[in-house]
């Protein structure tokens, strides 16, 4: 699921680019010279979400993953460097993502604790890193997932102010205990997101969008296949693009009032949470 919610997020860019114009196929090559396949008639709205992605098989991000490498065998001067490139960029983010200043630094300095020295038996949160995205945009993203797991479970917190009238208030109107919360809070938050903003969308519209940006068609393909003109495909996916884009945003505040986050940021998410869980 990880690999689909990374490429929507990252093919639905607010610019609209299609990455299709660059890579054209012939019908051909995708077996559609007598009509539509089979797979093509299979429209169901949120069929986008759930389709395979490929394993990349090298790493887009070699000097971050060789550095990280360094830090996990015991480098101190890259342990060091680590902590005074990413420190202050961790926070600020936390900050402009809905953290006040003291969980943004608590939560930093407990990932730092889970990259130098977990907790128990468990592995150092580093090796989950695996290259396939910028170290920077993984950080935030454990970072941000964090954040999220802490408002929700503050949400689930009553305070009680000190009665002058009875030492038993307290007792009796303690909160109840709080409920578990999902180990995958962030990933869970950005799927439902988008697939409640696929699900708003016109079918044939969804369609068009996994053709280009799963199937790599062109949108001259596109048009033949629905006997429109080009123009108004390239109309009809980038209304859609934007439409999607504005709806998952909305969804994520529905979900969660406090959280701050601009479309990039949530392109950004996407592709850390592509290698974190």
């Amino acid at each position: 699921m990880a690999r689909a919610v990374l490429v929507l997020a990252a093919e639905l860019r607010a610019d609209g680019t299609d990455s299709a114009r660059s890579n054209p196929l012939n019908f051909e090559a995708r077996g559609l010279a007598g009509g539509r396949s089979k797979w093509l008639t299979f429209q169901t709205p949120n069929s986008i979400l759930f389709f395979p992605m490929p394993v990349e098989t090298a790493s887009r991000h070699e000097q971050d993953l060789a550095f990280v490498q360094r830090v996990l065998v015991a480098d101190a001067a890259a342990a060091s460097e680590l902590r005074t490139r990413y420190q202050g960029k961790l926070v600020g983010v936390l900050r402009a993502r809905g953290a006040n200043q003291t969980e943004a630094e608590d939560l930093v300095a407990d990932l730092w604790t889970d990259c130098f020295a977990p907790r128990g038996n468990r592995q150092t949160l580093l090796t989950k890193y695996q290259g396939r995205c910028a170290l920077e945009s993984w950080l935030l993203t454990v970072a941000t997932n964090r954040l999220v797991d802490l408002k929700r479970r503050q949400s689930f917190r009553v305070e009680v102010p000190p009665s002058p009238d009875s030492p038993d208030d307290f007792f009796d109107r303690r909160a109840q205990p709080e409920k578990p919360t999902s180990e995958k809070p962030l990933l869970n938050l950005l799927r439902e997101a988008i697939q409640r903003a696929f699900a708003k969308q016109d079918e044939d519209a969804i369609l068009m969008l996994k053709l280009v940006h799963l199937h790599q068609l062109t949108q001259r393909e596109i048009a033949r296949m629905w006997g429109w003109h080009e123009s108004k495909v390239s109309r009809t996916l980038e209304v859609t693009r934007q439409s999607v884009a504005k709806i998952i945003l909305v969804e994520l505040k529905k979900v969660d009032p406090w959280l701050e986050l601009r479309w990039d940021d949530f392109v950004e998410l996407c592709a850390g949470s592509s290698e974190i869980f």
